[in-house]
C-alpha cells in the first residue's frame, strides 16, 4: 500500500528591516546586511534600491518632504516601506538609553524600531491619491492664510495696507475655489475613489471637502479597527493612573491635519446629525466639558466613517434633522 507524503510548507522568512534616516542632501541607512550614506537625489536613490536584499522592509520617519522621493521610488519598485511617527521612534530610542542624536544613530534606532515593533507596511499611494493630497494640503494652507489676513484686516487703518490685504483675500478666495474644483475633478477621475468619497458624504456633517481630506490624508480608512481609527486620528484617551491615584485621561499624537478636518465636521454634526447631536448633548448634560464632549464626537464620527467604508452593505438611518 503506497503512502502519500505531503511536503511541509516552507518556513516564512523573517523580514529584513532597514532603517533610513533622511536629511535634505543625504540619507543614512542601516540593516544587518548593508549600511552607509548616499546623496538624497535620483542617482543616490537608484544606487540604494539596487543594494537592497530581497524581502527588505524599509523603516523611516515622516520628515516633511525629504523622504518622499525615496519612498515613492521604493513603492514603485515593490519594496515594503513604513513611514513611522517621529515622536514614537524618538521615544523608542530614549527607552533604549540613546540620548545622543546623529544621523547614523537615528538609522540604527529606526532599524531597531522595525525589528522590535514590526510595524505594518504602508499602502502604496496611487498617483491620483498623491495628486489629491497635494491639492488638499494646498487648500488648507490657503485657508489658513486667508484666516490670518481676516484677523489683521480690522486692525489696518491705512488705506494702502487695507487695499493690499483685500486684494490678497480676493486672490486667495479664487485660488481656494480652483483648488476645490481641481480636487473634485481628481476624485471623479477614479471610480473607486469617487465611490469612497460619495459614501463618506452620506454622513450628515461630512461635506465634499471633509471627505476629500479623509481620502487623501488617511488612505487606510476602511481597513482599521475601532481602536486603530481613534489612535490614528489622535482622539483615543490614554489613562494616567498610578496606584490609587487616578489622573485625567488625555489624547495625544495622531495626524494633526486630519484631526483639524474632523474637528470641523464634528462641530457641524453636533448641530445637524440625528445620532451625534443627542450623543453630544448627553455628554454635556453629564457635566462633561465642551472640549471633552466634542472630542468624543470626533472619535465616534471617525469610527463611523471607517465602519462605512469597511462594511459597504451598512446603511445609515434617515436623518430627520435639517441638513447643514
Amino acid at each position: 500500500m503506497s503512502s502519500l507524503s505531503i511536503a511541509a510548507p516552507a518556513p516564512l522568512l523573517a523580514p529584513i528591516y532597514c532603517g533610513v534616516d533622511f536629511a535634505k542632501a543625504k540619507f543614512d541607512f542601516k540593516s544587518t546586511q548593508i549600511s552607509g550614506t548616499l546623496a538624497n537625489e535620483p542617482a543616490g536613490i537608484r544606487r540604494f534600491l539596487a543594494k537592497l536584499p530581497a524581502g527588505v522592509h524599509l523603516v523611516c520617519e515622516s520628515t516633511g518632504s525629504c523622504h518622499r522621493a525615496l519612498v515613492a521610488a521604493a513603492h514603485a519598485a515593490g519594496v515594503l516601506v513604513t513611514v513611522a511617527n517621529p515622536r514614537q521612534v524618538r521615544d523608542f530610542a530614549k527607552g533604549l538609553g540613546r540620548r545622543a542624536k546623529t544621523d547614523p544613530i537615528d538609522a540604527q534606532s529606526l532599524l531597531d524600531f522595525g525589528v522590535h515593533v514590526q510595524p505594518k507596511a504602508d499602502l502604496p499611494p496611487t498617483p491620483v491619491l498623491v495628486r489629491l493630497r497635494e491639492l488638499v494640503v494646498a487648500r488648507e494652507q490657503a485657508v489658513l492664510e486667508r484666516s490670518t489676513l481676516l484677523l489683521h484686516l480690522p486692525e489696518q487703518v491705512e488705506k494702502l495696507p487695507r487695499t493690499f490685504t483685500k486684494a490678497r483675500l480676493a486672490l486667495l478666495d479664487r485660488q481656494i475655489k480652483k483648488l476645490e474644483a481641481a480636487a473634485a475633478k481628481t476624485i471623479a477621475s477614479e471610480a473607486a475613489l469617487a465611490a469612497k468619497v460619495g459614501r463618506l458624504t452620506a454622513v450628515v456633517g461630512v461635506g465634499p471637502t471633509t471627505a476629500a481630506a479623509c481620502a487623501a490624508l488617511c488612505p487606510e480608512l476602511g481597513t482599521l479597527s475601532r481602536t486603530e481609527a481613534a489612535a490614528l486620528l489622535g482622539v483615543a484617551p490614554f489613562n494616567d493612573d498610578s496606584g490609587t491615584s487616578k489622573g485625567q485621561r488625555h489624547i495625544v499624537g495622531g495626524r494633526q491635519r486630519l484631526r483639524k478636518v474632523i474637528y470641523m465636521a464634528a462641530l457641524s454634526a453636533t448641530r445637524f446629525n440625528h445620532v451625534l447631536r443627542p450623543f453630544y448633548l448627553r455628554l454635556r448634560a453629564a457635566n462633561k466639558a465642551p472640549k471633552v464632549a466634542l472630542t468624543a464626537v470626533m472619535r465616534k464620527l471617525f469610527i463611523l466613517l471607517n465602519h462605512l467604508l469597511k462594511h459597504p452593505d451598512f446603511q445609515l438611518a434617515p436623518n430627520p434633522l435639517k441638513n447643514p
